[in-house]
């Protein structure tokens, strides 16, 4: 199987947690990264669809891991010290997160808006431990959040309060310029009014 960069570092973040909850696992390919390289000692594989859970039971049978048929956190009865909410868009993040347990640590990876996801973040006691990004055919945002108190600016929405202090992310924000230079003269004046601002804020760094 061809490498893959977002899986390897998913599995790296749970280094140092005992248990660990997958979200929405699918094929439950991070938790069998992390098992293989020794990081975690058990885990739970939760997913809303009964086929790609079984497609995880098959690829995690020889390890201890729990499967769940829930839709997030809201049939999981297990005690966790990490969950892994990963690969899904910025707005059912935030759902999912409604019923999450405040006294845990999380992984997020949004396919999309993080300024949603940081916005969210921001409005409901979660704190912003650390951010990530790397770049495999795209570019992923990893999130690691607990309980806590922020207040973040407008420009953190989009830029990150802990990513836009990393030089990885300069990449990462030269992308996103270019994706809006490239249709501002296709989109309505609102909508450019939109992007000259987000470039505007992409450029700061």
């Amino acid at each position: 199987m061809a490498r893959n960069k977002r899986i390897d570092f998913l599995a790296e973040l749970t280094k140092g947690y005992d248990t660990v909850l997958d979200i929405g696992t699918d094929h439950g390919l991070v938790l069998k990264k992390a098992f293989e390289k020794g990081y975690i000692k058990k885990a739970i594989a939760s997913d809303l669809r009964e086929e790609p859970l079984n497609q995880a039971k098959a690829n995690l049978e020889e390890y201890p891991v729990s499967f769940v048929l829930s839709d997030g956190f809201k049939k999981i009865k297990m005690d966790f010290d990490l969950a892994i909410i990963a690969g899904m868009g910025a707005y059912l993040i935030t759902e999912i997160l409604k019923d999450a347990p405040k006294d845990k640590i999380f992984i997020l990876q949004a396919n999309d808006k993080q300024e949603i996801l940081r916005s969210y973040l921001n409005d409901s006691n979660f704190e912003i431990v650390d951010e990530f990004v790397i770049h495999d055919k795209f570019y992923y945002v990893m999130i690691i959040v607990r309980a806590g108190q922020m207040s973040l600016l407008e420009d953190d929405l989009y830029l990150g309060p802990k990513l836009k202090y990393k030089p990885e992310a300069k990449p990462y924000y030269q992308h996103k310029i270019k994706q809006y230079q490239k249709i501002i003269n296709h989109v309505d004046e609102d909508r450019q009014k939109e992007l000259l601002k987000l470039i505007k804020i992409y450029s700061m760094l």
